[in-house]
């Protein structure tokens, strides 16, 4: 017998979201991964931007604003003055799709940021309302951080935490009764089937993840808790993947997921860039996570302008030298400067370069960013502000606690 399984991505509420390639990886693996083991998948995607408007205007490389609906403020954000919003698809087109699938034997919900809570609320609401008495499961990140909050406010039947591939497929064998040794389960993660791409309507972009996990400890990084143990995949692997999904969905531009992409580079990273370069296909590489640039040579920066990397942007948090051992940083003052150098050296304008300035953590003095604006900007690189949001078990989110602040 296959069961049917419904997985959902939910809706974004905030006062502001974007696609950046952002594509629920974790969900899409899941998938095919459930597909591979005879379950039969379906999928409702809340952010997507083509299902009620086939003329989206796409920006370069993919990615684009989301459509989305003013919304009631949360009492604690009334304070705030700006529209509060509801990201993707209408509730209607949600309801509509849902009823399609009222013979589902579960539904799965993922979840991203803790704060976006409110659009995974509302998506379990809508599912225990048109599809009653359905085993409903929700994983992800919010689920994994903060489970007690997750069981009061959504209230699901069962909560997957951390990477969700085999804990799901292990809770599906105890509620389907399925004998576990009819499963396969995978011994590295280039055993793992590629994520289910296939299911998402009309895709501008795909996504690639070369490794999971992170080796180091962030003060501000929750990854610790919600991914496994750092472990990179076969470069060969991956260069494969990226050449078979090409040729599949005729798309040039690729993000990379990793959070550490620049480890291990000789027989990792710069494997992967020298196959790509040999395919002789026209991809366009993007990182819209930050990149350590103190692992960046001249070697690497060459084989990144060779490949095609159209989007860098570098790892640098601040220009304060007291904060870097605190953070576990991974950069210098000196090392932004040489990082810089090497990518102008193979071809690159320091205007092709982003980096990342945080914002906002705890105790930190407006001086303090911006020293780190203009150190940036005096090499010519873009600065992209990123506004620190306190992570449950995070050290900064328990300083953050301790001092009054949340």
């Amino acid at each position: 017998m296959s069961y049917k399984l419904l997985l959902i991505n939910p809706w974004i509420y905030d006062f502001a979201a974007y696609d950046l390639w952002s594509k629920p990886l974790g969900l899409l693996y899941l998938a095919s991964f459930l597909r591979n083991q005879g379950f039969e998948i379906h999928f409702i995607d809340c952010l997507d931007k083509y299902a009620e408007n086939a003329k989206v205007k796409v920006k370069k490389y993919g990615i684009g604003n989301l459509p989305r609906t003013i919304v009631e403020k949360p009492t604690v954000l009334k304070h705030i003055p700006r529209h509060y919003a509801r990201y993707g698809i209408s509730e209607e087109l949600f309801i509509k799709q849902l009823k399609l699938h009222s013979d589902a034997d579960a539904v799965l919900i993922t979840s991203i940021m803790t704060y976006w809570y409110p659009g995974v609320k509302r998506a379990a609401e809508l599912v225990r309302k048109y599809l009653p008495n359905k085993a409903l499961i929700l994983g992800g990140i919010y689920a994994t951080l903060m489970p007690d909050h997750t069981k009061k406010v959504i209230q699901p039947d069962y909560i997957v935490s951390g990477p969700g591939e085999i804990k799901t497929l292990r809770l599906l064998s105890g509620l389907f009764s399925i004998p576990a040794d009819t499963f396969k389960i995978p011994e590295t993660l280039d055993d793992y089937p590629y994520p289910a791409f296939d299911l998402l309507n009309h895709p501008d972009y795909l996504i690639v993840m070369t490794s999971r996990g992170c080796p180091y400890d962030c003060s501000f990084c929750a990854q610790k808790r919600i991914s496994m143990r750092f472990t990179q995949r076969d470069p060969q692997a991956v260069a494969d993947e990226m050449i078979e999904h090409y040729h599949k969905f005729r798309l040039r531009d690729f993000a990379f997921y990793d959070d550490a992409l620049f480890i291990s580079k000789k027989r990792h990273i710069e494997v992967i860039l020298e196959k790509l370069i040999d395919s002789r296909l026209p991809f366009r590489l993007h990182s819209p996570n930050g990149l350590f640039v103190r692992f960046l040579d001249k070697r690497l920066a060459e084989l990144m302008y060779r490949a095609n990397f159209k989007t860098i942007r570098l790892s640098f948090e601040t220009s304060n030298e007291s904060r870097w051992s605190d953070m576990y940083s991974k950069v210098s003052n000196e090392a932004m400067i040489e990082a810089v150098e090497h990518f102008k050296r193979v071809g690159y304008r320091a205007k092709d370069l982003e980096a990342y300035v945080i914002m906002g953590l705890p105790d930190q003095s407006l001086e303090e960013v911006v020293a780190s604006i203009i150190f940036v900007n005096n090499l010519g690189v873009i600065v992209r502000l990123a506004s620190f949001s306190p992570i449950p078990g995070t050290r900064e989110f328990e300083r953050a606690v301790a001092r009054g602040l949340i």
